[in-house]
């Protein structure tokens, strides 16, 4: 089985150090397979979902179209992947929580985000259908890399003794906004100081992303173990364990009433969840469709955000250590808030005439 963490020792009279300082060199080396795995798949999450695609989506609409709806559109097809991924990442949990297929569920996500991200680079090629495939990719894509971070998640609490959490959550953060910023920023020199033309500097960033996830997330496949099953189920196949899954899934549903924190929980993590992706997603496709910003401004922006999230994760997974998770987050939230609702006072610029359509 390898080596997993136990939660049941009792870690209360120590620090986060000198908890992790004591981990064994095997569970040490396991913890860092899980914290590449989140530097090698920011290159979907960051140069994929939130720069390139929908700036993209938007401009092969627009310019297929003839109208100025492409961030609709995007936004249309971004509802759709998360649509599936919410139907589905319930099941897979309960699969993943009763089979001992975790790597196994996490490598064929990802073969299939992988495939789907390189595959995204053709798109621009297929002239006024492009939005078309594009959109096709996408979604097929980012199935690959929600579904796999269903099951990615799932790992952490066999990697680490629950009171060194915060600090592992916040480190995953740190080395996933550290690679994704690194690939963008190789992706940026691509699009300001290479010859090639537009669609070929495309389709070469689409496959470096892809190779990017594959490359460095194959070290979570050597490095870290599967975790262990306590209440394990005999395997019985797609079909049948994919019905009782569901079944479980609709009687947890039925029940859930009985746990009113735990509903309230689910509502606001899906609010919350779903508020940050929507800005993170849609803030690319607003830059190109709404407030014509400059591509590579564009990129340039948001690669500011996230190099200046990589200390920011680490700040406050020390603020949850010393503070508590709950003052971490609700400080997060109200900053974030804050500057959500400032943003929605900027309106787009008044355009010159030979920018208006």
């Amino acid at each position: 089985m390898g080596s997993v963490i136990s939660n049941n020792v009792d870690d209360s009279g120590k620090s986060v150090n000198e908890i992790l300082n004591s981990m064994t060199p095997k569970e040490k080396d396991a913890l860092k397979g899980w914290y590449w795995y989140d530097w090698a798949n920011q290159a979907y999450a960051l140069t994929i979902m939130t720069v390139i695609v929908p700036a993209l989506m938007a401009n092969l609409y627009n310019t297929a179209t003839g109208t100025q709806g492409g961030a609709g559109f995007y936004a249309l097809i971004y509802g759709i992947s998360m649509a599936i991924v919410a139907v589905t990442a319930p099941a897979l949990g309960v699969i993943a929580d009763r089979i001992p297929v975790k790597k196994g569920m996490l490598f064929w996500y990802t073969v299939v985000g992988i495939i789907f991200c390189a595959a995204m680079g053709a798109a621009p090629y297929f002239g006024d259908s492009g939005y078309k495939v594009l959109a096709l990719m996408y979604v097929l894509g980012s199935i690959g890399f929600s579904g796999g971070n269903t099951i990615y998640y799932a790992f952490m609490p066999y990697l680490a003794p629950k009171k060194a959490m915060d600090h592992v959550s916040s480190w995953g953060y740190a080395y996933g906004f550290m690679g994704g910023s690194l690939l963008l920023f190789f992706h940026l020199l691509i699009l300001m100081v290479t010859p090639w033309d537009t669609n070929f500097k495309l389709a070469i960033i689409f496959v470096t992303s892809a190779l990017w996830w594959w490359g460095w997330g194959a070290l979570m496949f050597f490095k870290t173990p599967e975790p262990p099953v306590l209440d394990e189920m005999e395997y019985q196949g797609v079909i049948e364990s994919t019905k009782f899954a569901y079944k479980q899934v609709w009687k947890t549903l039925k029940e859930i009433r009985k746990f009113r924190v735990l509903f309230l929980y689910i509502v606001a993590y899906l609010l919350f969840y779903d508020g940050v992706n929507t800005i993170n997603g849609m803030a690319s496709a607003f830059g190109e469709s709404v407030l014509r910003i400059n591509p590579t401004m564009n990129i340039a922006l948001l690669l500011t955000v996230n190099v200046v999230a990589i200390p920011m994760s680490i700040v406050f997974g020390k603020l949850a250590d010393n503070k508590g998770t709950k003052y971490a987050l609700m400080l997060a939230l109200a900053i974030y808030c804050a500057v959500a609702i400032t943003a929605v006072g900027f309106a787009p610029l008044e355009l010159e005439d030979d920018h208006k359509r």
